[in-house]
């Protein structure tokens, strides 16, 4: 199923989507943060219902940063009203407004036990790494305290230039089945928290990585031809500016899947580089680990997709035309 490409329905024009996902009856929910609406479709693609619209109201949304399923309830979380609505499947809805001890909230969201786990970023300065803590939210929002800290990317300032650092490390997480999972990615190593605080680390020996002042440069010359003819050489001081690092990252992201199968996409600094804007990245060869972290073999993911959610049957991804247009896949997958 393929939502967002050769349709006239304005439901199915796509902007600055957020984290699509599936509901268990087959039905696809994809969250529109440039509309601030959560659009639901039925399993053959066909538009079902919108929720919400742009304001501060009940059901309203000023930016939408993550969304996820909760049993038939769709939750969406506002990380500028520091708000999470929960959309029922009885039509009603509700807004917990989170009422955190960090400054802000913009990482880690989703649901932990009967509330939530939320996350806030501390920017550690330059030549240091930012802090990534994650604290719990009871039903009403009350701030319960951390549950993990990780490491995050790490900054730099040499005369006019600053910024993350080309080749920067980051931290990643992910919430699900009452578990959170974090990590950050100069180690091959997941921390898994249990609702209750038991900790688990999954483990995996990622391929090795080549050299970093290969890596350098690649970037420094993808950076230059992507950037404007005038700005180029203005490119490259910058990125020659930063510290050379002396480790690359052994991974850049990870889903959990619903039986609790973890997946895991290898560094590729071309497609995951800071200086050319540390996205995910479309395609590629992820790693499995089963539940309790042993190897589960690979799959190469579809060249055209970045992965946002998998299933038990399937797998949600976001993918980008040649004009930059979004739409949302979804691909059947099959278990052995």
């Amino acid at each position: 199923m393929t939502i967002g490409t050769a349709e006239s329905d304005g439901m199915h024009e796509l902007h600055r989507v957020v984290t699509p996902f599936m509901l268990a009856d087959g039905s696809l929910v994809v969250p529109v943060a440039g509309a601030s609406s959560v659009r639901v479709f039925a399993p053959d693609g066909s538009f079902r219902r919108s929720y919400g619209r742009e304001g501060a109201g009940p059901g309203e949304f000023r930016e939408i940063s993550a969304a996820w399923p909760r049993g038939d309830t769709i939750e969406v979380f506002d990380s500028d009203l520091q708000r999470i609505t929960r959309f029922r499947p009885d039509g009603e809805t509700e807004a917990v407004t989170l009422r955190s001890k960090l400054r802000e909230l913009s990482a880690s969201t989703g649901p932990y036990g009967a509330g939530w786990v939320a996350g806030g970023v501390a920017a550690g300065g330059p030549g240091r790494r930012d802090s990534i803590v994650v604290h719990r939210f009871d039903r009403s929002g009350r701030d319960l305290g951390p549950v993990a800290t990780v490491a995050g990317m790490r900054r730099y300032e040499a005369g006019k230039y600053r910024g993350p650092e080309p080749l920067s490390p980051r931290s990643v997480h992910a919430v699900r089945h009452d578990r959170v999972y974090i990590a950050e990615t100069l180690t091959p190593r997941i921390r898994v928290i249990g609702e209750r605080g038991e900790v688990q680390e999954l483990e995996w020996r990622p391929p090795p990585s080549g050299p970093i002042y290969q890596a350098l440069t690649v970037v420094t010359d993808s950076a230059a031809k992507r950037a404007d003819h005038g700005e180029q050489i203005a490119v490259r001081e910058q990125i020659h500016a930063a510290p050379v690092p002396t480790q690359l990252s052994d991974f850049w992201q990870f889903l959990v899947d619903a039986r609790g199968f973890v997946w895991i996409k290898p560094y590729d600094p071309v497609k995951n580089a800071f200086a050319l804007g540390g996205k995910v990245g479309q395609g590629g060869r992820w790693t499995i680990l089963a539940p309790d972290g042993g190897p589960a073999g690979s799959i190469e993911m579809p060249p055209e997709i970045e992965p946002t959610f998998i299933g038990d049957s399937t797998i949600v991804g976001v993918g980008r035309d040649e004009f930059g247009v979004e739409y949302v896949q979804v691909y059947a997958l099959e278990r052995r």
